[in-house]
């Protein structure tokens, strides 16, 4: 059997990556998540954003942010035929590794509440479910200026 790896994900990777996630129930998918957003993150970083292969195919996924102060995760996605395994457990260990590397000392991910089966996953892990915060959010290219 074929070794899985995990390797840095590269721009040719995007449109598979966008694949796994329109096929994974769950993954919230938005305005920033198209071939040119994506592009541009990977761009700015290059080392926290990974992909799990399996015979040449993506079959994990995970993308770290760092934007000088927090780090951030999102869109850890394993395939349905390889959960269940260790990979996801391993794609998130890199992902802080590297976050870490860069010195993120306090790392933030979000879980949808249409998606409350994966915060065991995370409480696993040792995350712990913030009780104190809501999320606001403003979709910029939605909103013109005023004039």
């Amino acid at each position: 059997m074929e070794s899985i790896t995990i390797e840095l994900a590269r721009q040719t990777d995007i449109p598979y990556m966008l694949e796994l996630w329109q096929d994974t129930p769950g993954v919230g998918l938005g305005p920033g998540d198209d071939e040119i957003s994506l592009t541009a993150f990977m761009q700015r970083n290059p080392t926290t954003c990974l992909v799990l292969k399996y015979q040449d195919s993506i079959i994990g996924t995970v993308l770290g942010g760092f934007d000088g102060r927090r780090g951030y995760i999102y869109h850890l996605v394993v395939h349905k035929d390889f959960r269940r395994q260790g990979y996801g457990k391993k794609l998130l260990q890199e992902a802080v590794k590297q976050l870490k590397a860069l010195k993120a000392d306090k790392i933030h991910l979000f879980v949808l509440k249409t998606n409350p089966e994966v915060e065991g996953f995370y409480e696993k892990q040792g995350w712990i479910k913030r009780k104190d915060i809501e999320i606001f959010s403003f979709n910029a290219k939605d909103k013109g200026e005023e004039e």
